[in-house]
């Protein structure tokens, strides 16, 4: 190609941006530059120029597409030194455009919170705090917080009390504990919006557990004590009054507004007061003002904000950060990534179905106002991560997505796989996950730039996490967030993130403060991929649910993907998003109404509008798409399980087994037979005693065990030698050349070896492996589908002879008590009877026909175990959806903490880390009860070392590791480490050098 590049840079910026264009192009006049140049040529340079960028760089390249035109391909840095289409001005005219209605709204209700938001510091039971912390002392809670007291002053001096009228109102144990109508009627108006934005910009309502609508409970701790409570002096009068009248205006220029209104403008005002307080809080004191004797806090032992200065200074900044917040533009991709990437698939290859659904999702656009809601359910393995890449640069005219995921491996996969398959540079994709050293063994060998690392600052426990990919230049006002974290240049500005969604969940989770924010302002200017959105349990899915609510609020569009999409949790992710975008049309006083795209690999795309029935819509895609004959790469039949116990288990998966290989072995090296087959269960403990007893009941196979339990360099090794070994897409060349299986056939004295992965559901999401067969341990149909996917995945050979086995038990029945739930944990069952299958008989929930040509269609279709399951998905997400939408008779249950504790995305179970370590030429095992770099490390003993089994696979020991950690500039400490479960006194940990760690119970 040909471009041409015009640079607008300023002072330093010049002389370092024409170095760096001359090394690349011909100069062609004072500020402009032109060449022919190849695209790697164009992204190398762009890269360079972004390396080195400041707020002077302004350079724009174009690309010249002949006599008629000169298309724009990038800016880097000022966008505002160009035009949209990359015109350079000749002069420049402001035009202040005045902002939306509902701007100034969330403006003014932010202003009025900061104003108010602190007014509890200023009586007796914090400032005696205070002063007593500058004493010396040691910390301590307030019997009541400030932050409650706040409100309650508030709430009072509208009934017309004076100042310290107010006061002596709220000094009574049952006025200070009453929310003051919030919870019967929830955010209606400016003033209950006002009211949960002061009490809570610490802390979310009360119960802390149960359901209840909000109650005192985390901010009250000793009501008892409400006597006492008096002011320790007092606020400037006029102060009080400003505070009165931004309250009047607010009330008066809102008028009648829909609760939907409400709620949304006090997320987005909540979030603006949280980064007014954080920033104004961490500033210095100048001085030289007038101010009261009151203080808003303390530094390095000593007073430092007065009060009064305090409050105005976070009311200013708050209402400053509410219009930049609903301002931020951040850039997109840039044209030629696009263009890219949206390049047309064959059209007689596999993947000519994304072309359709391309077209279909523009068209639905250029019709659609606001965000999209798009149901990708192409079948496994027909590219539906390329696809969901396609889908989210149709769906805006600047492309800028974040790729949510459930499995930290399976993050750093797909960043690698958008970077390679989509031509995306350093600059434009940022890659997040929670554990900096798994990035550094994936990374090894790769010519990232260094990891940059960080911990958000929350109320609850730090997140480590980890993030690789080139900084963005983010506004100025950001600085507030980047300037500690500097990691959340790349996450918030790249324009495509690939995240864990453990980072991304904290938009929708207001209680995570800090965490809260910074993915808040990712999800402001960015579209959301969800990735096998029904992998996640119904309690689970609420967390992702609540994320998907503030992705429509925002004005952005959702990507769900999974082949095995149920009804059920189509329609719950509809009514989240619908939830968030009624928000949205409230504030801009339109009608709620967006479009609405199913796609997948086998028929023709359905869009529609939202007041079009979905359940009706979706039924009649999916019904058309189980219709299209399919042939069978992937039989199975249902394994029988003779007898009760964990003999009778283990005992069906070793006859498996052997019918299995014997039936799909095929010739390998020496003339030998071999086949590569998987055993999925349910859980580390089952996973590491099966593949003890495959290795003793299949002397003949080599067997290997792969969960999270293990060293991480060890699971590292493992993950990399499985993806060489299990990529067939072109067949089992490279298998018959690898020395190690060409060593081990060699080795072994039997004609037949099979090689056994015995995996958790690690394995069943993620991992692009392409096994000969497969034994099941059944937790739901979506986890049998997602396993199957793994057998004959790149190959696609019809099969006449089953490949999968299905056991007809799980290992949790056989060994349950009566009445228990067994299709849990995980699963989908609860412990309430009525959310239970028919039968725990594999050989009652599936037909026939559900086996002969094992796919999507066994959770899609209509067997009873998939009845089963949209039975109890839906009864399980009712109520947790109408507190969601503040449904009648829920409208405040939102705003407690018990709401997201009960519905969370994990399951708050802390973890404590093991490891390794040689000392004075012995290997002993320390642990460190809470895992962080400040958490000291304690020697303890194992329970149990197992030995090693002599047929055990993609096992190394101690030594092997730590010469690996040192080739991979890895500490061994931190190579040899590993996270289990926390487990009360009693319980120890075993290892199984061949197997790995597991729990041994007293």
């Amino acid at each position: 190609m040909h471009i041409t590049l015009i640079s607008a840079c300023e002072r330093r910026a010049v002389k370092r941006s024409r170095a760096i264009l001359d090394s690349y192009a011909i100069r062609t006049g004072i500020r402009s530059w032109a060449t022919p140049i190849t695209l790697e040529g164009v992204r190398e340079l762009r890269g360079l120029l972004k390396a080195s960028a400041t707020r002077q760089t302004a350079v724009a390249c174009y690309r010249n597409e002949g006599r008629e035109r000169m298309r724009l391909l990038w800016v880097v840095g000022s966008r505002d030194s160009f035009g949209p289409e990359g015109h350079f001005p000749a002069g420049h005219t402001r035009r202040r455009q005045p902002p939306p209605f509902w701007l100034r709204i969330v403006g003014l209700l932010a202003h009025a919170a900061g104003l108010g938001h602190d007014l509890g510091k200023s009586g007796n039971f914090f400032a005696g705090k205070l002063a007593r912390a500058v004493a010396g002392g040691p910390p301590e809670a307030d019997p009541v917080r400030h932050e409650w007291i706040s409100m309650r002053l508030l709430q009072e001096r509208r009934r017309g009390n004076e100042w310290s009228q107010a006061w002596l109102s709220i000094a009574k144990k049952k006025s200070l504990c009453e929310p003051g109508g919030l919870e019967d009627t929830g955010i209606d108006g400016p003033l209950r919006a006002l009211d949960y934005l002061i009490a809570t910009h610490h802390r979310l309502f009360g119960p802390a557990k149960g359901t209840s609508t909000p109650t005192s409970e985390k901010h009250v701790a000793e009501g008892e004590r409400a006597r006492e409570l008096v002011p320790a002096g007092t606020l400037p009068d006029e102060l009080l009054e400003l505070l009165e009248r931004v309250q009047a205006r607010l009330i008066r220029k809102a008028g009648e507004r829909s609760p939907a209104f409400w709620r949304g403008a006090a997320v987005l005002a909540r979030a603006a007061l949280i980064l007014a307080d954080h920033e104004v809080s961490a500033r210095p004191w100048p001085g030289g003002v007038k101010a009261c004797e009151l203080f808003a806090n303390t530094k390095d032992g000593a007073f430092d904000q007065p009060l009064d200065w305090h409050l105005r200074t976070v009311g200013g900044r708050a209402a400053d950060f509410a219009w930049r917040m609903a301002a931020l533009r951040l850039p997109g991709l840039a044209t030629e990534s696009v263009e890219h990437i949206l390049s047309p698939a064959d059209e007689r290859g596999r993947f000519a179905w994304q072309n359709q659904a391309v077209a279909a999702v523009a068209a639905l656009r250029e019709r659609s106002e606001g965000g999209l809601l798009i149901f990708n359910i192409a079948a496994t393995g027909a590219g539906k991560t390329i696809a969901n890449a396609k889908l989210a640069c149709s769906v805006s005219s600047r492309p800028r997505f974040a790729i949510a995921l459930n499995l930290r491996t399976l993050t750093l996969q797909t960043g690698d796989a958008l970077a390679d398959d989509l031509g995306l540079g350093e600059d434009e994709l940022a890659t997040v996950i929670g554990d900096r050293i798994a990035s550094r063994l994936h990374a090894a060998g790769k010519a990232d730039d260094p990891a940059h690392a960080g911990t958000f600052e929350t109320e609850g426990p730090a997140t480590e996490y980890d993030a690789r990919g080139g900084e963005v230049e983010l506004p100025e006002w950001m600085k507030v967030l980047t300037e500690r974290r500097p990691v959340l240049r790349s996450v918030i500005g790249a324009p495509v993130l690939v995240s864990t969604i453990d980072y991304l969940i904290n938009a929708g989770e207001p209680g995570r403060q800090g965490h809260h924010v910074s993915a808040l302002m990712r999800m402001i200017d960015s579209d959301l991929v969800l990735d096998e959105v029904d992998s996640y349990e119904p309690v689970a899915l609420v967390a992702v649910l609540r994320l998907v609510q503030v992705v429509g609020l925002m004005g952005r569009s959702v990507i769900c993907s999974s082949a095995t999409l149920p009804q059920p949790v189509a329609e719950a992710v509809f009514r989240a998003f619908r939830c968030g975008v009624e928000m949205r049309c409230a504030l801009e006083e339109r009608e709620a109404r967006f479009g609405i795209a199913i796609v997948d690999d086998r028929t023709a795309p359905t869009t529609f509008a939202s007041d079009a029935d979905l359940p009706g819509q979706f039924a009649e895609h999916v019904g058309r798409l189980l219709a299209v004959p399919r042939k069978a790469v992937r039989r199975a039949w249902v394994q029988p399980v003779n007898g009760l116990g964990g003999e009778a288990f283990l005992a069906a998966i070793s006859d498996a087994v052997r019918r299995l290989h014997e039936a799909h072995s095929w010739v390998g090296p020496g003339g030998k037979r071999l086949s590569f087959g998987l055993v999925r269960v349910a859980n580390i403990g089952t996973a590491i005693r099966t593949a003890r007893q495959l290795a003793r009941a299949v002397p003949h196979a080599r067997v290997a065990c792969y969960h999270a339990q293990e060293f991480r360099i060890q699971r590292h090794l493992k993950e990399k030698r499985l993806d060489f070994l299990l990529n067939r897409k072109r067949g089992d060349g490279h298998i018959v050349r690898d020395e190690e299986i060409i060593e081990l056939m060699a080795a072994s004295a039997a004609t037949d070896v099979p090689f056994i992965v015995v995996a958790t559901p690690v394995e069943e999401i993620g991992r692009d492996h392409d096994f000969d067969w497969g034994v099941i341990e059944p937790s739901s149909a979506h986890s049998i589908v997602q396993t199957a996917g793994r057998i004959n995945r790149h190959r696609l050979r019809e099969v006449s002879e089953p490949n999968v086995a299905i056991l007809q038990y799980n290992r949790r029945w056989l060994e349950g008590r009566q009445g228990e739930p067994c299709f849990v944990w995980p699963g989908l069952e609860s412990k309430s009877q009525a959310h239970r299958y028919s039968s725990p008989d594999l050989l009652a929930l599936l037909a026939d026909a559900d086996l002969e040509a094992l796919d999507a269609r066994l959770r899609l279709g209509r067997g009873l175990m998939a009845r089963d399951e949209d039975r109890i998905v839906r009864e399980r997400l009712e109520t947790p959806l109408s507190i969601v939408e503040a449904d009648e008779g829920a409208r405040s249950e939102w705003m407690t903490q018990a709401f997201y504790a009960n519905y969370a995305l994990r399951d708050g179970v802390q973890h404590e880390a093991w490891r390794a370590e040689r000392v004075n030429g012995f290997w002993v095992f320390k642990r460190q009860a809470r895992p962080g770099e400040k958490e000291s490390w304690m020697t303890r003993s194992l329970d149990e070392e197992v030995r090693r089994q002599s047929n055990d696979w993609l096992t190394w020991d101690l030594e092997e590791l730590v010469t690996t950690c040192v080739e991979l500039d890895v500490t061994p400490a931190s190579g040899l480490e590993l996270q289990v479960r926390y487990q009360a006194e009693g319980t120890g940990l075993s290892w199984d050098q061949s197997f790995g760690f597991f729990l041994s119970k007293p």
